[in-house]
């Protein structure tokens, strides 16, 4: 029966410390601690009362603690005597540490002094023979006869005064160090909080003051590195001056040799003939990445003869690729476009340092490359006024959408420029999380990124509707008129096949109607795919495009898709392209500007620590040394979007080493970052970031929801009737599911008679 009971027993408590282990696991940090410091507290009573009810050769049924407290309490008393009620303290001191959120320091500076004294009252109640009668304990006789018997009674008592004075004085100067009062600390912060918007000048001096007064005082503070002290304060022209200095600088080297374009000139002339095309060279263009050879075949000869030989030339010259254009327009010749042995990799240092470029005060305009004859190419977005891009994988067609995002970041503010980016590819454009640009952080879900272009054609409506009121046309003619202005909004979409082979109808309205009508209120979409297929870039599409730029693709099919024409499938990579102006029908050749990832993720931190101190600047002290720490522990994203996977942790594990480096609480700390809005919020941002609200906090949701979502996502299709047979409800309630299903995103909005587009793949709830 006994055993009975204590299996009974076990079983329980073993129960509630695996709920316990379960709900401490699931709290956030402020309360695990709290939980933790109450265990603390709770063990600390139990062994203390159990000790102090304890007497040897008592019963162990009338300890208060039972047989447990009065066996812990028998070996406590045996091992350190009168010294073990001192030994619960240090509980307190764990629990008290944990309350305060000041675990480290309170257990360096109370926990080694509690150690000491401890040691120090076991050796003294061991070796004074004036204590004849009090329990010694094992250890304390063991420590004890050894100073005794070496040292005799009055060197061991000389030995402990000589470590008492040392512990003093080192502990209370710590103490001093510490200036541990929580309740002035507590009601600091309230005040710091409350007074940001209209602190005195007598407060102000006092914040700004204190380094001075610990100074004054003689105590020296902890030193703690990096400390940047204007790095992130930096004027408007100081900025761009770093943003330059940033970016890689431009290699120079010469493209191809007189002699090599000499050898070039005869093989074309002999391989032609050789066919029985007769003519001559009739010039030569050197470019960065090509060199154009300009042939002039004589009377009579057919140009197609020409065009199909480029393959036979680009064996005969043992070049990659060649393209032959017959003829080039406005001149009289044939254009064969050779490879340049060294090919210049265009920097995009290069593109925006030049004056055409900066002086130019239009922000949206942008560099697009270097031409064939190495002249630099810019064009202005409000000018195209969108851009559709496609390139197979590797030509360049990321690199060339960071650089058209870098050139806007050079010129524009928060305030004059907003970046929607859509990256269904997860890899590309999350990188610019950290930049303040962005109306919220890279979307990469399906349902969101329909949602939002939804939003964005409310918010092109709603601004016609103001310019309409204000009696203007454009954006230009609002924001000159207006004090509260206007930013551009750029729509920029990575991966296009992929939103428009999993939601292709809604995906095609929402940009055809923003392509053909976005222009005047000042928000324009880039576009690109890896796939130019006619199923991809449809023919509105196309004809609501008339600026495009097709790098290398796969097929003469995909050329013509992307440019009318075929050509970019005889392009070379890496940045080369093909680039259609809004203004002219004919392609050009250029190439692209090259940024490196690493070129990329400096410039945002650049541009991200600077936005980062002026959020910190009046709730915190240093923050640039709080912004140094930011950067070299890599965790703007996750301060920039807290829902990051692993976000949480690696938040609270910053903030450790902030309270380490900085007396930085960390609760403190934890709760600015979760109230903290990174993105400048604007009128047209609330009502963007209310589709989030819409899509994640749907009040009461219909308990057969889960069942219908499960339903339509199988079927791929949607509808009343369906969730009528299938969940046997009556209409309005499979109605009510049916709008619930579609604020989720999970349906397409109602299309008439037809049933309405599941936007969720099957293998997507996989």
């Amino acid at each position: 029966m006994i055993f009975l009971n204590g299996l009974i027993i076990a079983v329980l408590v073993g129960f509630v410390i695996r709920s316990l282990i379960l709900v401490i696991k699931d709290m956030d940090v402020r309360k695990k601690r709290v939980m933790n410091g109450i265990i603390l507290l709770f063990l600390f009573l139990i062994l203390y009362i159990s000790l102090l009810t304890y007497a040897p050769g008592k019963d162990p049924m009338e300890n208060f603690g039972g047989i447990v407290g009065a066996y812990l309490a028998k070996s406590i008393y045996t091992a350190f005597g009168l010294s073990a009620y001192l030994l619960p303290l240090i509980l307190i001191i764990g629990a008290i540490a944990l309350f305060t959120n000041r675990v480290r320091r309170i257990f360096y500076h109370f926990g080694g002094l509690f150690v000491w004294v401890f040691l120090i009252a076991l050796l003294i109640q061991s070796i004074l023979p004036v204590f004849p009668a009090v329990k010694k304990g094992e250890i304390g006789m063991i420590a004890g006869n050894f100073l005794i018997n070496r040292l005799n009674i009055g060197g061991s008592i000389a030995i402990i005064s000589f470590l008492i004075l040392i512990v003093l004085y080192i502990y209370l100067h710590s103490i001093v160090k510490f200036n541990i009062r929580p309740l002035g600390r507590f009601l600091s912060w309230r005040h710091l909080r409350r007074r940001e918007p209209g602190m005195t000048c007598a407060k102000k001096e006092r914040v700004r003051t204190q380094p001075e007064r610990i100074k004054t005082l003689g105590i020296k503070r902890k030193e703690h590195k990096p400390i940047l002290s204007r790095d992130f304060v930096m004027s408007k022209d100081e900025f761009r001056e770093k943003f330059l200095s940033t970016l890689n600088d431009p290699v120079q080297q010469e493209w191809m040799s007189e002699m090599t374009i000499n050898k070039y000139k005869e093989i074309i002339e002999s391989k032609l003939e050789n066919f029985g095309i007769t003519g001559r060279i009739a010039g030569v263009l050197k470019g960065p990445v090509i060199t154009r050879f300009e042939y002039k075949p004589d009377p009579g000869i057919k140009l197609s003869k020409i065009s199909n030989l480029s393959n036979d030339l680009a064996l005969a010259l043992k070049a990659e690729k060649i393209r032959v254009i017959a003829p080039i327009p406005g001149k009289g010749v044939v254009g064969i476009e050779v490879p340049n042995d060294n090919r210049e990799i265009v920097s995009i240092k290069e593109l925006i340092k030049n004056e055409k470029f900066r002086d130019v005060t239009d922000i949206t305009y942008v560099p697009i490359g270097k031409n064939i004859t190495g002249d630099l190419v810019y064009s202005s977005i409000s000018k195209m006024p969108h851009l559709l891009v496609a390139g197979a994988t590797g030509s360049g067609k990321s690199v060339f959408i960071n650089s058209i995002i870098t050139a806007l970041l050079y010129k524009a503010s928060p305030s004059d420029i907003r970046f929607i980016l859509m990256d269904p590819k997860r890899i590309e454009l999350s990188i610019y999380n950290g930049v303040p640009h962005l109306v919220r952080t890279a979307i990469t879900e399906q349902f969101v990124a329909v949602n939002y272009l939804e939003k964005t054609l409310k918010c092109m409506e709603k601004r016609y509707e103001e310019f309409a009121r204000v009696g203007v046309r454009d954006i230009h003619g609002y924001n000159s008129k207006m004090k509260d202005k206007k930013p551009y909004i750029f729509l920029i979409v990575d991966e296009l096949a992929d939103m428009m082979m999993r939601s292709g109808r809604e995906v095609e309205h929402a940009i055809i109607r923003l392509a053909q009508m976005s222009r005047a209120v000042g928000i324009h979409l880039i576009l690109a795919t890896q796939r130019p297929s006619v199923d991809v870039i449809t023919g509105l599409i196309k004809a609501n495009f008339p600026a495009r730029i097709a790098f290398q693709v796969a097929s003469r099919h995909d050329s013509k898709t992307i440019m009318d024409s075929s050509g970019a499938e005889q392009l070379l990579g890496n940045g080369d392209m093909l680039f259609t102006p809004p203004d002219e029908g004919v392609a050009r050749r250029l190439h692209g500007p090259y940024i490196t990832t690493e070129e990329t993720k400096k410039l945002v931190y650049l541009i991200g620590l600077r936005h980062l101190r002026e959020l910190i600047r009046g709730k915190f002290e240093d923050p640039d040394a709080i912004c140094a720490y930011v950067k070299e522990e890599d965790v703007l994203d996750v301060i920039a979007d807290r829902s990051l996977p692993g976000a949480a942790e690696r938040i609270e594990e910053f903030s450790k080493l902030l309270s380490n480096k900085l007396n930085i609480e960390e609760e403190r700390f934890i709760a600015f970052i979760e109230e903290l809005d990174y993105y400048p919020p604007t009128d047209e941002i609330v009502d963007f970031l209310e589709v989030e609200e819409e899509i994640g906090e749907l009040g009461e949701v219909d308990e057969l929801f889960e069942e219908a979502k499960r339903i339509v996502i199988d079927r791929q299709s949607a509808s009343v009737s369906l969730l009528q047979r299938k969940l046997k409800v009556g209409y309005a309630r499979a109605g009510r599911i049916i709008d619930q299903l579609e604020r989720t995103g999970v349906v397409s909005k109602f299309r008439g008679s037809k049933p309405r587009e599941v936007l969720i793949k099957m293998e997507d709830m996989e």
